[in-house]
């Protein structure tokens, strides 16, 4: 009696099953480097949008400011501006006073910080 012999080639069943846990392994490393990619840019437009607003909020805060503090939001970021008297002159005429911008995300993550300092002039009695 012959024996025959049969020559397979191809691959097996665990070879295929190994192979896709790589791949799926891969891919959701690649999927997590883009999603993580993703946040850091959102991250980086926020901080480049809150030093642009920070700036414009400084350069018009003497012109804004009375008594009470500013408060606002902008494409989703929150800002406050307030004025701190630090020192007036011996004949209250001039104020030395001190703007302060607080400007934070949605999540309340303070993204700039900024002050001016000038002088007031204060109103005569």
């Amino acid at each position: 009696m012959k024996t025959a012999e049969h020559s397979q080639s191809g691959f097996t069943l665990i070879e295929v099953l190994v192979a896709l846990v790589i791949s799926s392994l891969l891919l959701a490393i690649i999927f997590d480097g883009a999603s993580s990619a993703r946040r850091r840019a959102r991250s980086a437009e926020d901080r480049r949008l809150a030093v642009l607003l920070g700036d414009n909020l400084l350069s018009n805060a003497a012109a804004k400011m009375g008594d009470a503090d500013l408060k606002g939001m902008t494409d989703g970021l929150s800002w406050t501006v307030s004025e701190t008297s630090l020192a007036n002159d011996a004949r209250n005429m001039f104020a030395l006073v001190s703007d302060t911008v607080i400007i934070s995300d949605k999540n309340q993550h303070q993204l700039f910080a900024g002050e001016l300092r000038r002088i007031k002039a204060i109103a005569a009695p």
